[in-house]
């Protein structure tokens, strides 16, 4: 039977009110789009009218508009099913799918089987096997809701931003025309940023985004995690990004952790990136480690440019190809050439007490800036959590601290390519300000010797100055401090090279003995009998002259003593970049 119009009187036949009859109440008509249509009405279980209409035609409520290549109305539950390339559009979207069930008492619509839909505000699209909604009616907020894992494809309100994005999840919803949810392991992928997390709202309007539930996001080669992400691109451009609870932050040469971290981006760039909050923030870049109660990195051109340390900072800058020095080499010991050899004539070695009074003069040393780093820690994590950056004093690290922290990194001179790995940053100057300590090594004149002086220094302020990554100079407000220096700078030889220069002598000493014992024995023939006697001076061995001269012990002993019990109200600023002679004597 051809249906040229149909009208079902639904309004006079609703037993109870819903959203469309409550706010925007319409009838719903429907006629055909083609000639060959037919119609055919039945009675189901309950009585009521069971309408099955074949061919293509256009159903109207209101502002909404659907059709399909077939249709079953259902009278009873005041319902309406379309079948086959249904298309269906309002004042706020369009929609195409296999399957269409429309509720008139609710306004409520289901569609299934490959969906797709699309908002009209934004030109956004959903993909996915099933959609549920209400039809657009003024007043109702427009909530659209997918499960099933869909898809949805952003594109940017700005026009010099042509490139969408998608999200994918377990469950999608829609609420109005500028909110988006998504729950079920969430992923956004963008051209800008990528991002994981269990669930994830995105507005609009202000290019807000809020991700939980494990979630990670990377941008311009920082992949920031914590409880909670939250990131803002108005314009579709991303400029900010923050991490609450337990946030970490990772780049190819940079790391942070923190309970908050904040990045700000311009022109796809991090600018700078702040970690603070509860607890100690830390951060690691190349050899160089950092904490304090907040970090804050200023970067330039992707590199770090400067870092502030405030509230308990510490850094240091680890060696890796750094060795503790051997212990000393025992000239006594028995298997040694010289030790035999001076043990058989009744000589001691010369400078056995000078390496023994060196080495407990450096033990001494050692064990006092240790004692002071102990302290000092113990006093600043007195009822807070300790610390947890291990501050060596055997020269393996180089490390300050005090209540502010400031370090300034050399800034590469040409861009680093996309395809090559980051440098490790340099740093060019290092100030600690308040209760400040630090304690490195440092190579005065490479021509006494290659090897370094271990430094140990406190006082209100102290600024460092580095070089290719290795301090050159050191200046301290109300300073006191002891330092080390390599046996070398005094003219003392190293254990190893006074065990050499011992056995050189004994071989020289041996060769003498033989040739004179040979003469003693040739010259007895003819000599006077008194020659025989042998004065009681001449017997005692020429002294050692390897070792160094005692007056030189006792004047740099003397001088590491008076640099580690300075009296107070005699402090006075200590410049460490020179050599111990040089040092400036104004007082502060």
């Amino acid at each position: 039977m051809a249906a040229a119009w149909l009208t079902g009187p639904l309004a006079a036949q609703e037993s109870e009110a819903g959203v469309g009859s409550a706010l925007d109440r319409c009838n719903l008509r429907w006629r055909p789009l083609e000639a060959d249509t037919r119609s055919v009405t039945n009675r189901d279980v309950t009585g009521a009218h069971v309408t099955v209409l074949s061919g293509r035609y256009l159903w109207t409520c209101g502002t909404a508009t659907m059709e399909a290549d077939s249709a079953i109305k259902r009278d009873g539950p005041r319902q309406v099913e379309l079948l086959g390339a249904v298309a269906y559009e309002d004042s706020i979207r369009t929609l195409k799918s296999e399957r269409l069930l429309y509720f008139q008492l609710s306004d409520f619509i289901i569609a299934e089987d490959n969906v797709e839909l699309v908002r009209l505000t934004d030109r956004s699209t959903l993909v996915g096997p099933r959609v549920e909604f209400l039809r657009a009616v003024s007043g109702v907020d427009a909530v659209t809701t997918a499960p099933g894992r869909p898809t949805v494809t952003f594109y940017p309100t700005n026009t010099e931003s042509p490139e969408p994005f998608t999200v994918e999840s377990e469950l999608a919803i829609f609420a109005g025309e500028d909110e988006a949810r998504f729950y079920g392991g969430a992923v956004i992928d963008r051209s800008d940023l990528s991002a994981r997390a269990d669930s994830a709202l995105l507005t609009r309007a202000d290019g807000l985004g809020v991700l939980w539930g494990e979630p990670w996001i990377e941008a311009e080669g920082i992949r920031l995690e914590g409880d909670s992400i939250q990131f803002l691109s108005p314009n579709e451009e991303l400029e900010e990004i923050h991490a609450a609870g337990d946030g970490y932050a990772s780049g190819e040469r940079f790391e942070v952790a923190a309970e908050l971290i904040d990045i700000d981006l311009a022109n796809r760039e991090v600018e700078q990136v702040q970690a603070h909050g509860e607890g100690a923030s830390r951060a690691l870049s190349g050899s160089h480690e950092l904490r304090g109660d907040s970090i804050h990195f200023v970067m330039y051109r992707s590199q770090i440019d400067t870092a502030y340390a405030i509230g308990g900072a510490v850094a240091v800058q680890r060696d890796s190809s750094w060795a503790v020095p051997p212990e000393p080499v025992d000239s006594t010991a028995a298997d040694s050439p010289a030790a035999a050899h001076d043990t058989a004539r009744g000589v001691a070695p010369a400078d056995s007490a000078e390496v023994s009074a060196d080495t407990a003069a450096g033990a001494a040393a050692a064990d006092t800036a240790a004692t002071a780093a102990t302290d000092t820690t113990e006093a600043e994590a007195e009822g807070e959590e300790p610390a947890e950056i291990e501050l060596p004093t055997d020269g393996s690290a180089n490390w300050a601290r005090g209540d502010t922290l400031i370090a300034v990194f050399e800034r590469s001179a040409a861009p680093v390519a996309d395809s090559a790995p980051a440098p490790d940053p340099f740093m060019r100057q290092l100030v600690v300000d308040g209760n400040a300590s630090a304690f490195y090594r440092m190579v005065r004149d490479s021509t006494t010797s290659v090897r370094p002086s271990l430094n140990y220094l406190v006082a209100r302020r102290i600024q460092v100055d580095f070089e290719a990554g290795e301090p050159t100079g050191v200046e301290g407000e109300h300073a006191i401090g002891a330092y080390l220096e390599p046996r070398e700078v005094f003219g003392t030889p190293s254990p190893a090279d006074s065990a050499a220069a011992a056995d050189s002598a004994a071989v020289a000493d041996s060769t003498a003995a033989v040739a004179d014992s040979a003469g003693a024995a040739a010259d007895s023939l003819g000599a006077p009998p008194d020659t025989a006697v042998v004065r009681p001076g001449s017997a005692a061995p020429p002294p050692d002259t390897v070792g160094a001269p005692p007056d030189t012990v006792g004047r740099r002993g003397h001088l590491q003593l008076a640099l580690s019990n300075r009296q107070p109200g005699r402090e006075r600023r200590a410049t460490y970049g020179a050599s111990p002679a040089q040092r400036s004597g104004r007082s502060r």
